[in-house]
C-alpha cells in the first residue's frame, strides 16, 4: 500500500524519517546543499529531526500505466515535442515526392523522430516524466541507440527469412507473429542494457516478458493499438485529403503515435525497475508538474524551508512553538514573506500575544500593501487597532489601507486611519490628499457637508502650492 505524505493526505509521499516515523511529501522536507566535493548535490532532511529521510523509491509514487493511459496521449501535446512533431510534418509535407531530394528528406524527418522517441523512452525509463529538451544532443548526436534499433528488424526480418525459407510458411508467420510480441521487450532490453546482443538474445527478452508478467500483455496490447492507428487513420480519413495535407497529416499522426508508445514503454521500465533490474535514482525522477514548478519559486529557499517546517507544527497544534521557531529563525533580518508574515501575524493573534500583535502588524501591513491585499490588510489594521488604539503603521500603508476601509463601508474607520496619518506623520507628502480623502467621506459616505467643507478650506489655506489643490478647489465649488 503507497504511503502518503503527513500534512499532505492527498499527495504520495518521497520521503520517510525512520527517527520520527514520519512519511513526507518534497515540500515536507528540506534540500541542504552537501558542499565541498559534492557541490551541487542535495541532501535532504527531516525539518523536525534535522536527520537524513529515505527515499521510498518509484514504486510509491506513480501510478501503473493502466491507470494514467489519458496523460499518455496527452504527452506529445506538451511544448517541446508538439514543436517537434509540427516542424517535422511541414518539413515531409514539403519535401515529399520522388527522387533523392524527397529520400533524403524522409530519411532527416524520420532519423530525428525515432532519436527523439529513443531519448523519450530513457528521460521516462530513468524518471524523468517531462519531455525531453530540443537541443542538439537530444536530436542530432549519437545515432548509436536509433542504429542499433534499426539492427533488431533487420535481425527480425533476416531471421525470418531463413525461417520461410527453411520451414514453410505457417513457421514463417508464427516467427514474425512472436517477434512483433516481443518487440517492445527486446527495445525494452536496448534501452537498460544498450547491447543489441542482449536485446535479441531470446532468453534475455523472453525472460524480461515473464518478469514483468501480465502487464506485458496489457502493454503489447496498447502498443499494438497505438502501432495500428495511424494506418487505421490512413486509410479512413487522411486519404481523402490533397495530397500535400495528406503527407503532413499522415506524418504528424505517425510521430505523435510514435511517441506515444515510447512513452509507454519507458513508463513500463520505470514502472517495473526492479523486477527488471534497472536501477533509478531520485534525483533522476521528475513528474509533469516540474516544469511548471521550474518557472515559480524555489523550494528551497530559507524562507520557504521555514514556513514548511511552521505549517507542519500548526498541523500538530504546537502554535506556540511555531511561534518560537518564526522568532527564532528570523530574528534581526525580519519576515520579509508576505506568506510567512501572514501566519506569524495569525499565530500570535491565537496564541493572545496581545504586546507582539502591533509591533509585528506595523510590518505585516507594509507587506499586505506592497501586495495589494486589500481584504487582508483592512482586518490586519481593525485587529491591530483593536489591541492598540495608538498603532500606527506607516504613511503609505495608513493612506492606502483608509482607500480600503472606506472602499469595505467602514466610513468611520476610514476617517481614523487618514486622521492618524496627519497626526503621526505631519510632514509626509500624502497629508494633503488624506486630508482631501476625508472630506470626501464626510461629505459623501457621512453626509456632512460641512465637515467636509471645514476641512477643504483648511487644506487650501496650509497647502496653498500642493497638486491636490486644484481638485479641492472644484470639489468644494461642486458642493455650493
Amino acid at each position: 500500500m503507497k504511503q502518503t505524505c503527513k500534512y499532505h493526505p492527498t499527495r504520495a509521499a518521497h520521503w520517510y524519517c525512520d527517527q520520527c516515523d514520519t512519511a513526507r511529501c518534497p515540500e515536507c522536507v528540506e534540500a541542504r546543499d552537501m558542499g565541498g566535493y559534492h557541490q551541487g548535490e542535495k541532501l535532504h532532511m527531516c525539518p523536525q529531526c534535522n536527520r537524513p529521510v529515505r527515499w521510498l523509491g518509484v514504486e510509491n509514487i506513480i501510478d501503473p500505466f493502466w491507470k494514467r493511459l489519458h496523460r499518455f496521449f496527452l504527452y506529445p501535446f506538451s511544448v517541446r515535442p508538439l514543436l517537434l512533431m509540427v516542424v517535422l510534418s511541414v518539413l515531409a509535407a514539403l519535401f515529399s515526392g520522388p527522387g533523392i531530394l524527397g529520400l533524403l528528406a524522409a530519411v532527416a524527418v524520420w532519423g530525428i523522430a525515432f532519436k527523439y522517441a529513443y531519448a523519450i523512452l530513457q528521460s521516462t525509463a530513468s524518471g524523468n516524466l517531462t519531455a525531453p529538451k530540443l537541443d542538439g544532443r537530444t536530436l542530432y548526436e549519437n545515432f548509436g541507440p536509433v542504429i542499433k534499433q534499426v539492427g533488431i528488424y533487420v535481425a527480425i526480418f533476416f531471421i525470418a527469412g531463413i525461417v520461410f525459407a527453411k520451414l514453410g510458411m505457417a513457421a514463417g508467420i508464427g516467427f514474425i507473429v512472436l517477434a512483433t510480441i516481443f518487440l517492445p521487450a527486446m527495445i525494452i532490453l536496448l534501452v537498460t542494457t544498450e547491447s543489441l546482443i542482449q536485446a535479441i538474445n531470446p532468453m534475455m527478452f523472453v525472460s524480461l516478458a515473464v518478469r514483468i508478467g501480465w502487464g506485458y500483455l496489457l502493454m503489447y496490447f496498447f502498443y499494438s493499438i497505438l502501432g495500428g492507428a495511424p494506418a487505421l487513420l490512413g486509410r479512413h480519413v487522411i486519404q481523402y485529403l490533397p495530397p500535400l495535407a495528406h503527407v503532413l497529416l499522415f506524418t504528424f499522426v505517425k510521430i505523435y503515435y510514435t511517441f506515444i508508445s515510447y512513452h509507454l514503454m519507458g513508463y513500463v521500465i520505470l514502472q517495473y525497475h526492479r523486477d527488471i533490474g534497472y536501477q533509478v535514482d531520485f534525483e533522476d525522477f521528475k513528474d509533469e508538474r516540474s516544469e511548471a514548478d521550474a518557472a515559480s519559486p524555489a523550494l528551497d529557499d530559507p524562507e520557504s524551508q521555514l514556513l514548511r517546517r511552521v505549517n507542519q507544527l500548526i498541523k500538530e497544534g504546537d502554535h506556540e512553538g511555531a511561534v518560537n521557531v518564526i522568532e527564532s529563525e528570523t530574528g534581526a533580518d525580519g519576515i520579509t514573506d508576505p506568506l510567512l508574515s501572514q501566519r506569524y501575524f495569525t499565530l500570535l493573534a491565537m496564541t493572545g500575544a496581545r504586546d507582539k500583535l502591533p509591533v509585528h502588524g506595523r510590518n505585516h501591513l507594509d507587506l499586505l500593501v506592497r501586495g495589494g491585499n486589500k481584504d487582508e490588510a483592512v482586518d490586519a489594521y481593525l485587529q491591530c487597532l483593536a489591541v492598540d488604539p495608538n498603532f500606527s503603521p506607516s504613511a503609505r500603508s495608513l493612506f492606502k489601507t483608509g482607500g480600503w476601509l472606506d472602499e469595505a463601508g467602514k466610513s468611520k474607520e476610514a476617517i481614523g486611519a487618514f486622521n492618524k496619518l496627519t497626526k503621526t506623520h505631519p510632514g509626509d507628502p500624502l497629508v494633503p490628499k488624506s486630508y482631501f480623502r476625508a472630506a470626501q467621506i464626510f461629505n459623501e459616505r457621512l453626509t456632512n457637508p460641512q465637515k467636509a467643507k471645514k476641512i477643504l478650506t483648511g487644506l487650501l489655506k496650509k497647502y496653498p502650492g500642493h497638486d491636490i489643490v486644484p481638485f479641492a478647489q472644484r470639489y468644494l465649488e461642486q458642493m455650493g
